[in-house]
């Protein structure tokens, strides 16, 4: 009996495993068929291009054809629009297109030309300001020469006064010196 009893606990252990198993596939199953269906869908109405599903969309663009277009509507919220409407909408919408090319066009001259003249600011600031330093460093120079001319012209000046007084001694001297010998002549 203790074989029956095995061979029954054998049999329990082994079919939860295949019931899962099987429950767990048909899950998959499930998922991919949905998860299939959906891109078909999107890609039927172009959200999602999916390279061989091209029938989905030309069956749901030839059953559009013939469906009413009051249906249409009701399901996308979007009014159907008969060719005349197509085509005055298209011609508005290039004229449109045309007036902001236009207006881009003119906003780009206009952004080129204030560009333009921003780099000139630019050009004339920084030759300001070397002009600044340009003044400056003359200014400094002529300060140096003045101070040059002071200092030489103090300098002639002392040797003048040296010479002067150099003269001046000999003279004086001079004079010791003659008066030295007229006192001695008178004497």
């Amino acid at each position: 009996m203790a074989s029956e009893e095995d061979a029954n606990a054998k049999y329990n252990k082994k079919g939860p495993a295949i019931w899962r198993f099987v429950k767990n596939a048909a899950f998959i199953v499930t998922l991919l068929f949905f998860l299939l269906s959906a891109i078909l869908i999107l890609d039927a109405y172009k959200f999602v291009s999916v390279r061989h599903a091209n029938f989905a969309r030309k069956k749901l663009m030839t059953s559009l054809q013939y469906m009413d277009p009051t249906i249409i509507e009701s399901h996308t919220g979007f009014k159907v629009l008969g060719m005349e409407e197509y085509n005055t909408m298209q011609e508005e919408l290039k004229e449109v297109r045309k007036n902001i090319r236009e207006a881009n066009m003119e906003l780009m001259n206009k952004y080129t030309a204030v560009l333009k003249a921003s780099s000139e600011i630019e050009t004339t600031k920084k030759a300001l300001e070397d002009l600044k330093k340009f003044e400056a460093e003359a200014e400094e120079e002529k300060k140096k020469k003045a101070e040059e001319e002071a200092a030489a012209a103090k300098a002639v000046e002392e040797e003048k006064k040296e010479e002067v007084g150099a003269d001046a001694v000999e003279e004086k001297k001079e004079g010791d010196a003659v008066e030295a010998e007229t006192a001695a002549a008178g004497e």
